[in-house]
């Protein structure tokens, strides 16, 4: 009986770990977009001459009506520059990656951006010099991130390349789903010992 018992708890305890290693990003790097989050397509298709935007316009966007591994819509083909945008808040998430809820003041609206941890950025040189230099554009002026949700206020010149993330409800997501991730630029202007 305790034979039994003990296969049935390993079992069990087998299945809710795959099935929690299944549900949250965790200290690695993949999944279906991952490809596109981290360049690691090597941004192929992508419009590297950054478009001015705002949050609002970016809202106003049509989300596709499937989102899959490859680039397919104009605005997942872009670089995009907000120029003053809002870093309402931040943290970093499980696998590394920072999180950014972005706000933008004229129309009240707020978006996510994201830069993905250096160990699952791409190989691509040029590339990875962008993201990280983009995450040391934060990182090296304002408090380390956690994994909670820390008030920041700070404001920011911002570039990135379009997403469209199937999941709309983290803190600030855009009913559409548009997001900038990853970021390729990211330049503090006020906040975080600058004024």
């Amino acid at each position: 009986m305790k034979i039994v018992l003990a296969a049935a708890a390993a079992a069990l305890a087998a299945a809710c770990a795959a099935q929690s290693g299944a549900a949250a990003p965790g200290q690695r790097c993949g999944g279906a977009l991952w490809k596109q989050m981290t360049l690691a397509d090597g941004g192929k298709g992508v419009n590297w001459n950054p478009l001015v935007t705002t949050i609002a316009q970016i809202a106003k966007l049509a989300a596709p009506a499937r989102i899959g591994a490859s680039r397919t819509t104009s605005f997942q083909k872009r670089v995009w520059k907000l120029d003053d945008v809002v870093i309402e808040r931040y943290r970093v998430a499980s696998n590394g990656e920072l999180a950014f809820e972005l706000f933008d003041v004229p129309s009240s609206t707020y978006m996510n951006a994201y830069v993905p941890a250096p160990s699952c950025m791409t190989s691509n040189a040029t590339l990875r010099k962008a993201l990280v230099k983009a995450r040391n554009g934060f990182v090296s002026h304002c408090p380390p991130a956690t994994p909670q949700w820390q008030l920041l206020g700070a404001h920011a010149v911002i570039f990135g390349v379009g997403f469209w993330n199937p999941l709309k409800t983290t803190l600030g997501a855009l009913a559409n789903g548009a997001e900038l991730r990853p970021l390729v630029g990211l330049t503090i202007t006020q906040g975080c010992g600058k004024s």
